[in-house]
């Protein structure tokens, strides 16, 4: 059974009602920060962004840009099983598969693009990703852009290691290697 709570709210004197003391009050708080501000600039929590960076704290939890990861030939770690595509909830993930010459088990993103301007930085696609191909720890917070096409990531603008990051091949890779092996092209 459901139960109701009811709240009995206290009645508006006739200032409240008015609104015009409201009005008077957070104008006295905006006056007030005004001018704090105004004879001490220095107490201003302002950074000129493009010219000043704070450095982001080194949270393994922050989400930031999006990355491929790549393995050490260079290839994308990424294997086209589109998971990362349909956990998104902004749908703004865009693959397309193609598929290796000589390597006959695993498959390659032709195709991966990644509209920031749908994005909501949720962090579901690296949750999906059985690969561990694609990450969020570029340490680049996206922000505006002039044009659209300019918040639109490409397979390109994706691929790439962080410094000192090591390489490993994916479990794909190893499945396709095994397979090569039990039938002897190796």
């Amino acid at each position: 059974m459901i139960s109701v709570k009811k709240v009995h709210n206290k009645p508006l004197n006739l200032l409240e009602r008015i609104y015009l003391w409201e009005i008077a009050r957070g104008l006295s708080v905006t006056m007030r920060h005004f001018f704090v501000n105004l004879f001490n600039p220095k107490g201003i929590p302002t950074v000129q962004y493009p010219e000043n960076v704070i450095p982001l704290p080194g949270n393994a939890r922050l989400r930031t840009r999006h990355r491929l990861k790549v393995r050490a030939d260079g290839s994308p770690k990424c294997v086209a099983c589109f998971l990362c595509q349909t956990a998104c909830p902004a749908m703004c993930i865009h693959i397309e598969a193609a598929e290796y010459t000589d390597n006959f088990v695993e498959k390659y993103p032709a195709v991966f693009d990644i509209d920031l301007a749908r994005c909501v930085m949720c962090g579901m696609c690296v949750e999906a990703c059985p690969e561990d191909a694609i990450a969020m720890d570029t340490q680049n917070i996206p922000g505006a852009a002039a044009a659209r096409e300019n918040l639109m990531l490409n397979k390109e603008t994706l691929l790439g290691n962080l410094p000192g990051e090591p390489s490993t091949e994916g479990a794909a890779n190893r499945l396709a290697n095994e397979y090569l092996a039990a039938r002897g092209d190796e």
